[in-house]
């Protein structure tokens, strides 16, 4: 976002505008410069609104607060959402047709002084689908590919939110989209819509969840499942079960690191030994902000980026479960003897992965600071 936008934004209030002119000039500004968030936060006397953008948030204007009622009342009559409903939250979706087709989902939430909206931007056209651009080092991604070419095995990527996770999963899927292959996903929401995939969004409300779906699908001949995350013992199980008996499984689990992942599936009651039969691959990643090609001025930036930085880039750790490692989780290994064992098999950690993007110029320390801590080195 170049520092420019914090004074053009103002100049969207025109009060000879409408306010829906006003709506679709913020929606504008947010997809021109890459945002994937948009806030509206009321406050006493104003309204700040901000864009999320490569991770942080920046304020871009402060609009009066009648104007931001009126707007927040057009985003809810955009999304379906009830005009007339203040005191609960809601949740909606707006398709804009641009030049390609955006998707935003949008939240609403009771506050001190008025609904606070966050609009989130799904622009499939941004999403970068080849694993090539992902960040991975070649050794990395060669084993990645190699897991992704088997036939059946579990594949999970880890990280917090924000991380990247479903990124990675979507250049999985586009590599593996072939005619020959029965693919199906689950997801809570369907974030991008993936042509030649069948799609299934979990809806909780009437029964719709994860390990439900996953059963129906294992019904329907299925060849590659990515489930969205794995969140309980009963998902676990059977995508664990799926992933040993001819299918290959993608997922999500929030763990902070690889080795990490194996304590959280133990702690939700799976035995190790369907462990070291199912998972075959653990990628652990994060993202960080590119230096800017233009300028890489920190807390100064030019016009084409904000303070120094335009663009994120993952930073990975490709874990697999291998004969040595799988006899020490058999063995009931604790954390420290697999981790002793990955660094004897060169396994390059988070903290390893960044210094190398620190070194090629395409990050600095203090990013890497921001986005790594306490981390396994």
């Amino acid at each position: 976002m170049n520092e420019a936008l914090a004074t053009e934004l103002p100049s969207l209030i025109n009060f000879n505008e409408s306010v829906i002119q006003v709506v679709n000039r913020l929606l504008q500004d947010a997809i021109l410069n890459h945002a994937s968030d948009i806030h509206i936060e009321p406050y006493h006397q104003h309204c700040r609104i901000r864009f999320r953008s490569d991770s942080l948030l920046h304020e871009v204007a402060t609009f009066p607060s009648p104007l931001a009622m009126q707007m927040i009342t057009r985003l809810k009559i955009m999304a379906n959402l009830n005009i007339a409903e203040r005191r609960l939250p809601q949740d909606g979706h707006i398709s804009l047709q641009n030049d390609h087709k955006i998707d935003i989902r949008i939240s609403t939430c009771p506050t001190l002084f008025g609904e606070k909206i966050v609009l989130r931007l799904l622009n499939s056209s941004a999403i970068k689908s080849d694993i090539h651009q992902l960040g991975l080092t070649d050794t990395q991604q060669q084993l990645f590919l190699n897991k992704l070419k088997q036939p059946q095995g579990l594949i999970l990527v880890t990280g917090p939110t924000g991380s990247g996770k479903t990124i990675t999963l979507y250049s999985a899927l586009h590599y593996l989209n072939q005619i020959e292959k029965n693919i199906v996903t689950i997801e809570d929401p369907v974030e991008i819509e993936l042509a030649g995939i069948n799609q299934v969004m979990v809806n909780n409300k009437i029964g719709l969840d994860f390990a439900t779906i996953l059963r129906t699908f294992l019904r329907q001949d299925p060849d590659i499942i990515m489930v969205g995350e794995i969140r309980d013992n009963e998902t676990a199980t059977i995508a664990l079960q799926a992933a040993q008996t001819g299918h290959l499984v993608l997922s999500t689990l929030h763990t902070n690191n690889a080795i990490e992942t194996i304590t959280r599936l133990q702690h939700m009651g799976i035995p190790s030994y369907h462990l070291i039969a199912s998972i075959s691959l653990i990628i652990a990643q994060r993202l960080v902000r590119r230096l800017c090609q233009f300028c890489k001025h920190t807390h100064l930036g030019c016009e084409n980026c904000h303070e120094g930085f335009k663009g994120r880039i993952g930073i990975f750790e490709v874990l697999p479960i291998t004969h040595s490692i799988a006899k020490i989780i058999l063995a009931g290994g604790d954390r420290l003897k697999i981790l002793n064992q990955a660094k004897a098999e060169n396994i390059m950690f988070l903290a390893q992965a960044a210094q190398k993007k620190v070194e090629a110029g395409i990050t600095n320390i203090a990013e890497v600071d921001r986005v790594l801590t306490n981390e396994l080195v």
